[in-house]
């Protein structure tokens, strides 16, 4: 047996480029300009009861074609070729009686100026063909068409114009098909092409539901197949012989010239001579000789009667069946039906069922490749083109290369795209899903362009033993948060209800059915827990980032009821929309131009990166890369951005807590810790997780209430330590990279940054480069690695490989370095402030306000204190718009009140400069990646520090004037903070060129 059958081997690697990339320049040749030259009776007859661009544009509605052209009438031939002279046309579009000139005469004209611009001629009646002395003439005009009334004809002829001339360039770039339709009767291809181009128009569109998003949907409408139209035997063969490789089917007349004379039989003979080179192409033969119907049947070719009232139906009939557009029915080679697929996804559900004996049929007989082509699946059609059966190890062999080309192909449509939920589709394969209309947010939208960037950079799979990817996301847009408020009447009295009150309403109201019942369809595939994420319409521009102040909630996900799972979801989500009313997000917005009102919320929900280890789920590593480096140390440089990683889940970096800083250029360069014994002091001891012994989830206390502080030691009892951590040895104070020696755990990374256990640090490396290049800025992105099977014992399984998931990207903010910052030499007693480590550019006048902390030595249990002074004397000085310098130890805003004072945004949102000076002796590493460095830069707040982390010699130049500050009465004191105002503002110099700032005392 020696049956043709399609290839599978091999399967052509997935290309890096989205399958629709070709298709945005399909078209590039289309009629929106259309001069329709007549006289006003002829203009008249065309328009009848309406305007003709208002019945071309009724037509293209009705089969949701894209902007319809519009006409211009004229009534001469003189103003014709004036107006082509003033604009551009696309078309003209003539009828036989012009006032000043003849038809044949008009159109030579309009050649001889205009070679390539299309004229058609519109007769009303046969006469008017008798008033063109020596026929039509060819060369001048390129089709005749006979007017019915019916503006069906109109577009028949604008697209039959759009596809001869778009024919050469969409099949050579993309692969279009094409149909040949042969016939010279004008009053035949007259009604027959709009019957045909309105079926294969409403087929297209009919299909276009498949698409995952709208760009996909609108990309297979412009793939549609061309329609190229012959009028003679010879004009047939040659149109087959230049599109043969596109061409996927013919709808012939039998009976039309040959060699310059009719020919009864033409249409037989062109039928005979296609199907001796393509014996599968599909073939519609139409004649009015109702004796031509059983020399059909004997070719094997369909036929269709012209004179039949059936006609449309058969039509119909060969466009969804012949060329591929209607379901797929898998048959028995005895004809019988054993099985539908209305789309891709249940043709690849049904080949691992359906008999083998099926599966040979349609592949023996190119059914497959035709069924895709007409779903614009070109590169996978070639690859099910007919073969033999011996290449593929019999019909089971079969069988496993469809379900593997089909695969292949489903994944590839759905890599690095926004795919829009449908209950038809399965949602397992999607990594990125839309749940409704909107927007999705700034934090969605950036992770959705992020999903594009690594497909289209082929990232998942660039290096070994590390996986790139997003994780699974949902996001529900705009749209649904609106409903919410109004359906639920939550703010009918107002916005200015408290925190914890605006809470406790969402969490009352019911998001809506549409909606609940969409999400309890798209989670089912989530699987463990999960996190629900803000993504406001404000959130993650380069301005305004927002960074860390609307709510993020992680559920463990793992109640034994699926409803109450599913009812902890639907809070969450209202939780997030409360979090736009939180104290934060109002300090916030009132530093904006924006007001409360304009702000919107989109959620986003995420699988949690990481993996269950009993009682906790976490990542080996989470953390930040940022672009720009603003405080690079020894042999790092500022371009090549920074990278702030720590074991577990990311709020430890991104509250500002204990993490380690490393150049992705230099990773095995770590200056943060001088000594092997400061590892030990300030190094990472604790790491968050979730608590997976709860199974319910208290949303009023608050968005950390499912996350628990683990010791090292849990890391290593679950296997992870090995992969971050080391050994610090008391005896000699050294570092070693062996858990099995004795001595204290530390986290250091050297097992990554060192030994290259995974190519963590070049991957950041890329990621930033790409990322930065894709958004046109530098850029800030969030991170979780997934250790996947490491470190595990191979069980002869399919081990999972480490994977690399970006949570998020979004522009860093950076300086505005234009204004000449130049102090000059000042005495030292002028001086209140000075660094060579700062951020911001410019000169700050005005502030007479300074909120200091009294002591340096704080001990870890005291700064929760201090935050909440600060945060009193800030909103008492907001009030009166009063902006003020804040100073004090350690690192504002960190979550570890080892490392600083814990302040929130809304504590300290009046401060205009804040400096950080030592703590309780230590040099504290400002953190970058924190959510509040980011808002504290994108604010432009000046940032001055006076540690000497990086032990630079010319940190003797960093100082604070405490004595001159203590001489001033306070203005307002408590135990640990004391505000002083002065009769005369300070001035600030802040030099972001050289990273350098000096205060001055007034003058």
């Amino acid at each position: 047996m020696n049956q043709p059958l399609a290839n599978p081997i091999p399967v052509p690697v997935r290309s890096t480029d989205p399958w629709y990339r070709t298709f945005h320049d399909l078209m590039p040749n289309r009629v929106r300009e259309i001069l329709l030259v007549s006289s006003p009776y002829d203009a008249f007859i065309l328009e009848e009861d309406g305007r003709l661009t208002e019945r071309i544009f009724t037509e293209y509605s009705e089969l949701n074609l894209s902007t319809a052209p519009r006409i211009t009438h004229v009534a001469t031939g003189a103003r014709a070729f004036g107006l082509l002279t003033e604009r551009r046309f696309d078309l003209v579009l003539t009828m036989v009686r012009i006032a000043d000139t003849d038809v044949s005469a008009f159109a030579r004209e309009v050649k001889q100026r205009y070679p390539s611009l299309p004229v058609v001629l519109l007769v009303l009646t046969e006469a008017d063909l008798q008033h063109l002395p020596g026929g039509v003439d060819a060369t001048a005009i390129d089709h005749v068409f006979w007017w019915t009334g019916d503006a069906r004809i109109l577009l028949a002829i604008i697209k039959l114009i759009e596809d001869s001339r778009n024919a050469p360039h969409d099949t050579a770039t993309a692969g279009v098909r094409a149909i040949i339709v042969v016939e010279d009767s004008v009053r035949r291809y007259s009604s027959f092409l709009s019957l045909l181009y309105g079926e294969l128009m409403a087929q297209s569109g009919s299909l276009v539901a498949e698409g995952v998003n709208d760009l996909h949907r609108l990309m297979r409408m412009r793939a549609r197949p061309k329609l190229l139209l012959a009028r003679t035997f010879e004009e047939a063969m040659g149109l087959f012989e230049r599109y043969e490789e596109y061409v996927v089917a013919l709808i012939s007349d039998v009976r039309y010239p040959r060699g310059g004379e009719e020919d009864p039989k033409a249409g037989f003979d062109l039928s005979r001579q296609i199907r001796a080179r393509h014996p599968d192409l599909a073939i519609l033969l139409q004649s009015a000789e109702p004796e031509n119907a059983a020399r059909a049947d004997e070719l094997g070719v369909l036929y269709a009667d012209k004179n039949s009232p059936r006609l449309l139906k058969q039509i119909r009939h060969f466009v969804t069946e012949s060329l591929g557009f209607g379901d797929f029915v898998f048959r028995m080679p005895d004809g019988r039906e054993v099985a539908r697929a209305k789309d891709m996804y249940e043709l690849e559900e049904k080949v691992r069922t359906v008999p083998a004996e099926s599966l040979l049929f349609h592949a023996t007989h190119n059914h497959f490749s035709v069924w895709l082509m007409a779903r614009s699946m070109f590169v996978l059609a070639r690859q099910l083109k007919p073969r033999t059966i011996e290449e593929v190890g019999g019909t089971e062999g079969l069988r496993r290369y469809l379900l593997q080309v089909l695969e292949e192909a489903r994944i590839q449509q759905q890599e690095g795209v926004i795919t829009d939920f449908s209950t038809r589709q399965p949602s397992g394969g999607n990594r990125f899903v839309r749940l409704g209309n909107g927007s999705i947010g700034g934090k969605a939208r950036g992770l959705a362009f992020v999903n594009s960037l690594l497909a289209r950079n082929g990232m998942d799979e660039r290096y070994p033993g590390l996986r790139v990817r997003i994780p699974k996301s949902l996001a529900i847009p705009t749209d649904e948060y609106d409903k919410f408020f109004e359906r639920n009447a939550i703010v009918e009295n107002g916005t200015r209800h408290s925190e914890q009150e605006m809470l406790r309403r969402c969490l009352a109201g019911r998001l809506s059915d549409e909606l609940r019942s969409n999400l309890r369809r798209a989670v089912e595939l989530m699987r463990g827990p999960l996190a629900v994420r803000s993504s406001s319409l404000l959130e993650d521009s380069q301005l305004q980032p927002f960074a860390g102040i609307y709510a993020t909630y992680m559920l463990p996900n793992n109640h034994p009821d699926p409803e109450v799972r599913f009812d902890q979801l639907c809070r969450a989500v209202k939780a997030v929309y409360a979090s736009t009313f939180s104290d934060d997000a109002r300090a916030y917005i009132a530093a904006t131009p924006y007001s409360i009102e304009e702000e919107k919320m989109a959620v986003l929900i995420q699988e949690v990166v990481g993996q269950r280890y009993g009682e906790r789920f976490y990542p080996a590593i989470s953390g930040v890369a940022v672009s720009y480096n603003y405080y690079p140390v020894g042999h790092q440089k500022a371009q090549e951005g920074l990278a702030m990683v720590a074991l577990g889940l990311g709020v430890t970096v991104v509250q500002g807590g204990t993490a380690l800083q490393f150049s992705p250029s230099t990773p095995s360069v770590l200056p943060q810790f001088g000594r092997p014994s400061e590892l030990l002091q300030f190094g990472q001891s604790r790491f968050f997780a979730l608590d997976m012994t709860r199974d319910t989830v208290d949303f009023l206390a608050g968005d950390t209430a499912t996350l628990v502080q683990c010791d090292l030691s849990a890391a290593e009892e679950d296997g992870i330590l090995g992969l971050v951590g080391s050994v610090y040895s008391h005896d000699d104070d050294l570092i070693r990279d062996n858990l099995s020696l004795p001595g204290t755990r530390v986290v250091t990374f050297n097992n990554i940054l060192k030994w290259e256990a995974l190519p963590l640090a070049p991957a950041l490396a890329d990621l930033l480069a790409v990322f930065r290049e894709g958004m046109g800025c530098p850029v800030e992105l969030e991170l979780a690695v997934d250790a996947g099977d490491w470190g595990r014992p191979a069980r002869g399984a399919k081990r999972r490989l480490p994977c690399l998931y970006v949570l998020q990207v979004r522009p860093q903010a950076t300086q505005l370095l234009e204004q000449n910052v130049e102090p000059g030499e000042l005495p030292p007693e002028q001086v209140l402030c000075c660094t060579d480590r700062s951020l911001g550019h410019g000169v700050v006048e005005g502030i007479r306000d300074i909120v200091y902390v009294k002591r340096q030595d704080l001990e870890a249990h005291e700064t929760p204190q201090v935050a909440r002074e600060v945060g009193e004397l800030n909103a008492r000085l907001s009030a009166e718009k009063r902006p003020y310098l804040l100073i004090g130890p350690g690192r504002w805003g960190s979550s570890d009140p080892r490392l600083g004072v814990p302040v929130k945004w809304a504590e300290i949102t009046g401060a205009k400069v804040i400096v950080e000076t030592d703590f309780q002796g230590r040099d504290v590493e400002p953190s970058q990646g924190s959510h509040f460095f980011h808002n504290v830069t994108s604010f432009r707040i000046g940032y001055l520090t006076l540690s000497n982390v990086e032990r630079r010699a010319s940190a003797e130049r960093r100082r604070c004037d405490f004595d001159w500050l203590r001489k001033h009465p306070a203005c307002a004191e408590s135990p640990e903070v004391c505000h002083v105002r002065l009769e005369r503002p300070l001035r600030v110099y802040l030099d972001g060129r050289k990273s350098s700032a000096v205060i001055l005392k007034p003058a």
